[in-house]
């Protein structure tokens, strides 16, 4: 058994071969776009190369920006680890050359 997936809405008018003439209709969206009128398609993905643009319209801005501020804390989190022993020897340096005695 079918079921409907959504409903369309047609609309046919059918002109005299000189109003015809009088009036091209254009190939959808490309000019002349008139009789009728047909605006940009509204809820569309906009593809981007950015990931966080692409992010922001798959996932929301919201669930985006958490999704970034969790990413940016583990990259400083593991950029405080694997630099710890570079930073003992830069605190040891200053420590040994900077203050005497």
């Amino acid at each position: 058994e079918r079921q409907p997936m959504g409903k369309l809405c047609v609309s046919v008018e059918i002109y005299p071969v000189e109003v015809a003439k009088q009036n091209p209709g254009g190939t959808g969206r490309r000019a002349p776009n008139q009789n009728p009128y047909l605006p940009p398609p509204v809820g569309r993905l906009k593809w981007s190369w950015n990931p966080f643009v692409l992010g922001t319209q798959i996932c929301g801005p919201k669930i985006c920006a958490y999704f970034t501020c969790l990413i940016l804390c583990t990259a400083f989190i593991l950029l405080m680890i694997y630099c710890q022993p570079a930073l003992n020897i830069i605190l040891w340096l200053l420590v040994n050359c900077l203050i005497p005695g």
